[in-house]
């Protein structure tokens, strides 16, 4: 399974949804970006990062005619690599900057089913949404008390999928 990441534009994420606004990006390596990094970018409409490795890639070049073009093939080939590792990462920086936010946090076989588990739980009125915390009217009895710096953080979005179907939120 992939971990998706869910990034919508600012305002309601079910109007964003309805509208086709929604950018699933996998958390893993980008096998395009490896193969073909010039093309990649711009595919993904990432102008900064385009012009970026293109100025990377210029570099290169000119290390490889001035210096050694084994040095420039080594620094090539490292690039491309690196590149590929952290793709979608750029990906996530870019609709970031453009306004996106990280509303949740999806695990699936492939980016139709991670978008049709995310829908499915966006449709479910008794899910939390981002943003809100459960608080339960009373603590357990045997429950250990955790001190607040020691707590974990709740401002985190849900994973969906990965939730006991009791309901409630580890």
């Amino acid at each position: 399974m992939t971990t998706f990441t869910v990034h919508a534009p600012a305002g309601d994420v079910v109007a964003a949804a309805r509208d086709d606004l929604l950018v699933f990006v996998p958390e893993k390596a980008s096998f395009a970006a490896f193969l073909v990094p010039m093309l990649w970018a711009p595919w993904r409409r990432l102008w900064e990062v385009f012009l970026g490795s293109l100025v990377v890639t210029v570099a290169i070049q000119v290390i490889g005619a001035r210096l050694d073009p084994r040095l420039g093939a080594i620094l090539s080939l490292a690039f491309a690599v690196w590149f590929a590792l952290v793709a979608n990462d750029l990906r996530r920086w870019t609709l970031e900057r453009r306004g996106h936010r990280l509303v949740a946090v999806v695990e699936a076989d492939d980016v139709e089913a991670a978008e049709a588990r995310f829908l499915a739980g966006l449709a479910d009125p008794a899910r939390p949404r981002f943003g809100e915390v459960e608080r339960p009217s009373a603590p357990p009895a045997a429950a250990p008390s955790v001190p607040a710096h020691v707590a974990p953080s709740r401002d985190l979005p849900p994973v969906v999928g990965w939730a006991p179907s009791t309901g409630v939120r580890p």
